[in-house]
């Protein structure tokens, strides 16, 4: 547990994680791609780190002229 600050990813992973779920067996016509996609952005939130997300941040922040 040495990196304690990199919680929010973590906890945005899990969330989604349990959305998933309750999308696919709470809601009567589930379609599966959904599932599928919220499983997917579920695992890359929960692997990827806070220090990711910080700089994709501010690189959205600091391009104003929206060149990529």
């Amino acid at each position: 547990m040495g990196k304690l600050s990199e919680w929010k990813t973590t906890l945005i992973g899990l969330l989604t994680f349990a959305v998933s779920f309750y999308y696919l067996f709470k809601v009567e016509h589930a379609q599966l791609w959904i599932f599928v996609i919220l499983l997917i952005f579920g695992t890359m939130m929960l692997f990827s780190a806070d220090t990711l997300v910080n700089s994709l941040s501010s690189f959205i922040k600091s391009n104003k002229d929206k060149k990529i």
